[in-house]
């Protein structure tokens, strides 16, 4: 997205980064003849290989420094608001091509078209398509985000289910079998705005895949909610968000998506919302923890929507100071040498052919993207990341005071107001 992702987002892809200079992302110079390119992510994004890869480019290029700070991973999209409204982008910066933000940066001029660069041509065509807006290429990704649940094979066949739940039914019968052994059944993605709404990822997918008149309402913001069938739809949602909510780990919507992570490496938590982004994390918190990723088992295999879209990637502030070197550092890490690191460390679905290797625990993902049943994150593309949240804001006031009505009310009045006229 992301999440995000998702990590997004995703889907949140999901990155971390602070605005090292002021306006537009301009920076003086560190020394004389040397240009400083200023540049924000989340902290995450790279799993750890950053500093690394800007020393190994700051050899090669020595009139160019990378001045690189990083965000908490949950609030790298506030601060994006917060500096495209300001005017206050840096020279490089971390975006979900179906964000609010990617919009708000293309409203304003920030987006610089990176089909221009030589990098361009080492994704495929469709990938160059998914990650542009209008007619252009808006960011580097980083690698294809599909939104699912990594498990814990130990914990699931200790209470009886040798392969990973297959009905929504079962998913709830594993959660209070482990309920009754003192540990949750799922710890969510924490702050990110593609998991605070979680489940509803799979409501809306299931009914765009399974009703073409929603699908189409759903991908263009434009739902009706008055009428009797969608309103169904939420209600389905929100309870479906409340059931599920009896198993889920205290903390989930609270905390930071690492402490999420070491939940589940921890063995705390049976499953993790999250995506093929943090593979590589989480065989590092965990290098003796045999996992596996699904699908959320929300409705029968034939009804249920694979939720995608592009990882995170990276823009350039077409209004920046330093717009040469910027394209310079966007080619070198984007060439396949450079990028293939970067997938090796991530272990997440490369997004450029040929390139990287695929964590174990998600070979089948590839192949989900290859049926009729993929649907957006909802929170980086259909819905706007406030109505979103908002969204699982309402959800929570059911599940914990239990007016259903008031909730979904709440929601609609939110989902209205960006609603596309």
């Amino acid at each position: 997205m992301r999440l995000k992702k998702i990590t997004c987002a995703g889907f949140a892809l999901v990155i971390l980064v602070s605005v090292l200079t002021a306006c537009s992302g301009g920076a003086a110079s560190s020394r004389e003849g040397q240009v400083e390119v200023s540049m924000l992510f989340a902290e995450s994004v790279f799993n750890n290989i950053h500093d690394q890869l800007i020393e190994e480019f700051e050899k090669e290029h020595p009139n160019i420094k990378i001045k690189a700070e990083t965000l908490p991973d949950s609030g790298l999209f506030d601060t994006l608001r917060t500096r495209i409204s300001t005017g206050e982008l840096p020279d490089i910066y971390q975006l979900n091509i179906g964000h609010d933000t990617t919009a708000m940066a293309e409203q304003v001029g920030y987006i610089y078209d990176l089909s221009q660069l030589d990098a361009s041509r080492n994704f495929s065509d469709s990938i160059r398509q998914a990650t542009s807006i209008g007619d252009k290429q808006a960011i580097f990704t980083l690698g294809l985000g599909v939104l699912g649940l990594s498990y814990n094979k130990a914990m699931l066949t200790d209470v009886g289910y040798n392969e990973p739940p297959q009905t929504w039914d079962e998913l709830l019968d594993a959660g209070k079998k482990l309920k009754e052994k003192g540990k949750d059944l799922l710890v969510y993605s924490s702050k990110w705005e593609t998991g605070i709404g979680n489940v509803f990822h799979w409501t809306f997918g299931k009914h765009a895949v399974n009703n073409d008149a929603f699908k189409e309402a759903y991908l263009s913001n434009n739902i009706d909610w008055s009428l009797p069938e969608n309103r169904a739809i939420l209600e389905e949602g929100f309870q479906r968000f409340k059931e599920l909510n009896e198993f889920v780990r205290t903390g989930s919507f609270t905390n930071e998506y690492a402490i999420a992570q070491q939940s589940f490496t921890n063995e705390d938590a049976a499953m993790l919302l999250g995506g093929p982004w943090e593979a590589r994390t989480l065989r590092e918190l965990g290098p003796n923890l045999d996992f596996g990723f699904i699908n959320m088992p929300y409705a029968p295999d034939k009804e249920n929507a694979y939720l995608f879209i592009p990882e995170d990637g990276f823009a350039i502030n077409a209004k920046g100071q330093h717009v040469e070197e910027a394209k310079v550092f966007m080619n070198w890490l984007f060439s396949k040498e450079n990028y293939g690191k970067i997938s090796e460390a991530k272990g997440s679905l490369s997004a450029q052919p040929g390139v990287g290797k695929t964590d174990e625990a998600y070979s089948d993902v590839e192949n989900w993207l290859k049926v009729d049943k993929v649907i957006s994150f909802a929170n980086t593309g259909p819905i706007p990341g406030a109505t979103w949240v908002a969204l699982g804001n309402a959800a929570q006031e059911y599940t914990f005071k239990g007016d259903l009505d008031s909730a979904i009310d709440k929601f609609i009045s939110e989902y209205d107001k960006t609603k596309a006229k």
